[in-house]
């Protein structure tokens, strides 16, 4: 059962209603990752209403927002606000309006409650989750050494379709993975398609690369470990002009164990190496680490499942597996104490396409479970 002491009803009925209205409005206005231009404009709107200090990063997109209560500690969270680029233009196939529309539901509440408030709030709107950009930006441009106090924890919560409506994910340990992306070019030597003996061939080189790279995850690390070393694509040539000059192939790594994420990186740069040589090419590694795991720690844990319990019921809040999907919402507990929720938006009975399917939506009544689990990690 819910904690019926914790909420205002009606102040939380009206900042539900607020959170579905802002998260359609926003669905209508996509734009892709650092282009958040009308989508940040909307929510700069919204806040005007509210008792909040804006806190200037000197960002183009994204907003960042203060609650002071008076406290000697801040509470921080975070929503996503950027689309998926698709072909046919930026659209919301990951629900990050909902995400943003939750949280000026929670501004909308928190505002309301501020007397009564444990901890100051500071209210993130980041871009460019898609790529997982945003929060890097954000701490580069001072997000946390601006704000005073600074945050002492921060809290963030997405969508999960695969998840009822109604229900919380509340998990300890690794929830998404650390994310490393890999771009390998290989160097070889054109010639005429006549004279193969004048090439060196780096799309035959390539292919063989691809096949080795397989071996990385079913020889060269613990079954008990989950991994990805994916390649996503590989592109050489002309079908006009004779054996290329140059192949390259593009892929991800990702692990929850960071240990295994480097073992992986350096066995593909061994592989890309030594192959490259044996066929007479050479090969040039470029690895982007991009973000670490999105890790649930046991001491954000207890906090996050009591107010998940309080806030919905303990039969609402559930466990998961995790997902090899990453989030930059990592970032940010590389620097402080953070926890990551999911909350359902699937509806039992129909179809519920997964994250980035271009017939992905967020369920009916998402944020009547959203606003409150985002609202209590403040409250308890």
């Amino acid at each position: 059962m819910t904690d019926e002491s914790l909420f205002d009803k009606p102040l939380m009925d009206e900042a539900v209603n607020l959170a579905e209205t802002h998260a359609n409005n926003l669905y209508e206005i996509p734009e892709k990752a650092f282009e958040e231009i009308k989508t940040t404009t909307y929510i700069k709107d919204a806040v005007r209403a509210y008792p909040l200090q804006t806190i200037d990063i000197e960002m183009d997109t994204g907003l960042v927002c203060f609650l002071d209560a008076g406290r000697d500690k801040t509470v921080a969270l975070r929503a996503d606000i950027d689309a998926v680029p698709t072909e046919l233009g930026p659209k919301h196939l990951c629900g990050h309006n909902a995400h943003a529309g939750t949280m000026l539901g929670a501004i909308h509440y928190l505002c309301g409650t501020k007397e009564t408030l444990k901890y100051n709030v500071l209210f993130i709107f980041q871009p460019a989750e898609e790529g997982t950009r945003g929060a890097k930006e954000m701490l580069e441009h001072g997000l946390f050494e601006r704000v005073k106090p600074s945050p002492s924890m921060i809290f963030g919560i997405h969508n999960r379709p695969e998840i009822k409506v109604g229900d919380v994910v509340v998990h300890k340990g690794p929830l998404m993975s650390e994310k490393s992306v890999f771009d390998i070019r290989i160097n070889g030597k054109a010639a005429h398609a006549s004279m193969p003996q004048m090439s060196v061939d780096p799309i035959v080189c390539a292919a063989s690369l691809v096949e080795e790279i397989q071996t990385i995850i079913s020889r060269n690390k613990d079954p008990f470990k989950p991994a990805l070393c994916t390649v996503n694509s590989i592109a050489s040539g002309d079908p006009n002009i004779a054996s290329p000059e140059h192949a390259r192939i593009t892929g991800y790594i990702r692990t929850f164990d960071h240990e295994l994420h480097e073992t992986i990186e350096n066995r593909l740069r061994t592989l890309a190496d030594e192959t490259a040589k044996a066929y007479e090419c050479t090969a040039d590694i470029d690895i982007k680490r991009m973000v670490p795991a999105v890790d649930n720690k046991e001491e954000m844990y207890d906090r996050a499942r009591k107010s998940a319990e309080a806030a919905l019921g303990a039969e609402h809040v559930t466990d998961s597996m995790p997902s090899l999907a990453s989030e930059d919402f990592a970032v940010y507990g590389s620097l402080i104490p953070s926890f990551f929720y999911w909350v359902g938006s699937g509806n039992p009975r129909e179809e519920n396409p997964p994250w980035h399917d271009m017939k992905f939506r967020v369920g009916r009544g998402y944020q009547k479970a959203a606003v409150p689990v985002l609202v209590s990690s403040v409250l308890i």
